[in-house]
């Protein structure tokens, strides 16, 4: 069975569709197309049901795809072996990165890494904590940065570094409380909210904070909700509400008078980012050089 076409029956598998296999293994639509034909005629089998543009694996299809993937994580363990013989540090590391880490800590530190071991790849996936510790669980992602620590079985974590919580605002919001009032949680759930989306640590701190005080997010009056740190600064810049943040991610706004921050002393305090990685997985040159380097 050709390698090729079994990557091009993977790809189809994992998008739903052959234009954008295509496009993700830079092969034209009819390319993928006929490996996928040619897979079919030589298992005698169809892979997939198609629906317009869209298709869907069959019984067969879903067989395939999962002895594909363990045929494929044995490749990738036979060339890191090879590699680890000949003591080199190379090949693709994938990481799954929280939003603050990604956007906020992960460009300095890979610009750091690659400067020493430059035969190193990454792919870096951006999403909230609670996805990046089920998906290094798991074993989709090696390791991964949260703001969180996980309590899962087998995961290890190091403290990478800290940060803090802070409630910030456009400067120029005219509801803004007066510079250096101490905003109580009274006057807190009256003012418009920029709210992240569930699975984010930083609404996990809040959430515990207001549970604390009585209160959930139902009392807070939040007129937006979004997914990610960008697109909550962004909100919050333009005058839609406050927002709960990480000050790594909002510093220069703050030095710049774009955004004020609000003293709220029950929302105030320090926040921890962890490195993530499964206990029980093989270590490979480029994991573990990577997480030494940081360590």
């Amino acid at each position: 069975m050709d390698i090729r076409k079994l990557e091009a029956f993977c790809k189809v598998y994992e998008l739903q569709n052959f234009s954008k296999a295509g496009d993700a293994m830079f092969l034209s639509q009819p390319t993928i197309s006929s490996h996928v034909a040619n897979l079919e005629a030589e298992l005698g089998v169809k892979l997939f049901d198609r629906f317009g543009r869209k298709v869907s694996p069959t019984q067969a299809g879903d067989v395939l795809y999962g002895n594909a993937v363990s045929i494929f994580q044995s490749l990738e363990q036979a060339k890191a072996a090879i590699e680890i013989l000949r003591d080199k540090v190379v090949g693709e590391l994938k990481i799954g990165c929280s939003t603050i880490p990604s956007h906020n800590i992960m460009p300095a530190l890979l610009a750091n890494f690659t400067k020493r071991y430059p035969d190193v790849s990454f792919v870096v996936h951006t999403s909230d904590s609670s996805e990046v510790i089920k998906r290094v669980a798991v074993g989709d992602w090696p390791v991964g940065i949260v703001g969180q620590k996980p309590n899962v079985e087998g995961l290890k974590s190091q403290l990478l570094l800290e940060d803090e919580t802070v409630v910030v605002a456009a400067s120029d919001s005219p509801w803004l409380p007066a510079i250096g009032q101490i905003v109580g949680m009274d006057q807190l759930i009256k003012l418009p909210w920029v709210m992240r989306e569930k699975g984010s640590a930083t609404r996990r701190v809040l959430e515990d904070t207001l549970i604390d005080a009585g209160l959930s997010l139902r009392h807070l009056n939040v007129r937006c909700w979004v997914d990610g740190t960008c697109e909550t600064l962004a909100h919050t810049l333009s005058g839609v509400g406050i927002s709960m943040t990480s000050l790594l991610a909002c510093r220069e706004y703050i030095q710049s008078g774009q955004l004020t921050r609000l003293v709220v002393p029950e929302l105030e305090g320090r926040r921890k980012f962890y490195l993530i990685y499964h206990g029980g997985r093989h270590i490979f040159p480029a994991l573990k050089a990577f997480i030494d380097f940081i360590s």
